[in-house]
């Protein structure tokens, strides 16, 4: 029997953060069947995935994406039969999925927009805070666009998947009512991404004791209470120190700023971006790995800490409890002080701290890599199967 065809929609790059260690991890994942149960063939948009592929072994094309903009959605929307044919036969995309005749396409990042080109497609939806928390700018600006993008993905999507059974619910009661025809959603929470276990720690210089928040400088991922909280700190544990990695941008000057006019310069670090490796280091040696973001449902770097031996202490919104259990502390993001008695409780207790560890490394072992690859082989095989039930009858 012929095998099935997956095309692989990979855009995402390593200064993508979390959004491209999911990628990463998928297509790892995928690899393990790949040649025996489907053919993979990634659609590779940038050098990094490229030579990825390459060395993984994985037939690909270059393939730059199609626009993504409010106005191509929108018209797409208003006229698919035109699209599609455009889409189909004009596109670099388009062409690439006509000349290998896939069968399924699976995207890796959320917001990649794929038109419609007549295959089956998969595609993960990481969050819907355009919806929930709409009051922060960066998706305040692009909320008309999210909102299309994503009563698109209800109406052309074949199988949305989400990270929690919160993210579930919150992609059901967002768009099921709006149209009659749904998407399958499956919940396939994240595993810690591979390069945690595989990557060699790399020294990076930093205090020998310090709290640690990996987090790009959105202002959702509200560095300025843990700022607060690390002041309040201040005269009552004089040897407190705050690190922090991610890219200099977005809300970046702000965060230096109130560093700056709150005396903290001696008492926080910046790191701006760093490699795989100087982030395993991190995670390794801090006493714990504080976050405070508003977003969730869940994100990656609890998973990743408790993994490495760091204990967490995080937000309590959204699926965040749910994903840590036991093993974690929790803060109402909303308040310097309880982040700040958080941060003490690790800063100062150290049977505290071996005991989240020890919970932490067996939270991370209930839903392992071979979990979510045979739920993952799962989702693909009832997407693809449903297709051929179609094509015989």
């Amino acid at each position: 029997m012929k095998k099935k065809k997956i095309g692989l929609i990979l855009p995402t790059s390593p200064r993508n953060g979390g959004e491209h260690q999911y990628a990463v991890f998928v297509v790892t994942c995928l690899l393990e069947r790949a040649g025996i149960d489907y053919e993979l063939i990634a659609l590779c948009g940038n050098r990094f995935w490229e030579k990825w592929c390459k060395n993984a072994q994985i037939r690909y094309v270059g393939c730059p994406f199609p626009e993504s903009s409010e106005c191509k959605i929108r018209l797409t929307s208003m006229f698919p039969k035109l699209a599609a044919i455009y889409d189909r036969y004009m596109t670099p995309l388009g062409k690439a999925i006509e000349k290998e005749q896939i069968d399924l396409l699976f995207s890796t990042q959320q917001g990649v927009f794929v038109p419609e080109f007549g295959v089956k497609f998969i595609v993960p939806v990481h969050d819907l805070m355009h919806r929930y928390e709409p009051h922060f700018p960066e998706v305040r600006s692009a909320l008309p666009r999210r909102e299309l993008y994503m009563k698109y993905l209800a109406r052309h999507a074949d199988c949305i998947l989400v990270d929690s059974k919160l993210g579930r619910r919150q992609y059901k009661e967002s768009y099921f009512h709006k149209f009659s025809r749904k998407p399958h959603v499956v919940s396939l929470p994240y595993v810690v991404p591979e390069y945690i276990y595989t990557t060699e720690e790399e020294f990076i210089e930093v205090p020998p004791k310090y709290i640690f928040y990996p987090a790009q400088f959105w202002k959702h991922k509200n560095h300025m209470n843990l700022i607060k909280a690390i002041r309040i700190l201040q005269t009552e544990l004089e040897d407190i120190h705050l690190v922090l990695v991610g890219s200099e941008k977005n809300n970046y000057r702000e965060v230096k700023r109130a560093i700056r006019d709150n005396g903290l310069e001696h008492y926080v670090t910046t790191l701006g971006f760093v490699s795989d490796g100087k982030m395993v280091y991190l995670y390794k040696h801090a006493v714990g790995m504080v976050m405070p973001t508003y977003f969730g449902p869940t994100n990656l770097p609890p998973l990743e800490a408790m993994a490495l031996g760091c204990p967490v202490a995080v937000s309590n919104n959204y699926a965040m409890p749910e994903q840590i259990g036991r093993a974690g502390l929790l803060f109402d993001p909303d308040s310097p002080e309880e982040i700040a008695d958080c941060i003490k409780k690790l800063w100062t207790d150290d049977q505290l701290c071996e005991n989240l560890t020890e919970l932490g490394y067996k939270r991370v072992q209930r839903w392992s890599k071979e979990k979510f690859s045979r739920r993952l082989y799962q989702t693909i095989h009832a997407v693809l199967s449903e297709q051929a039930a179609k094509e015989q009858g």
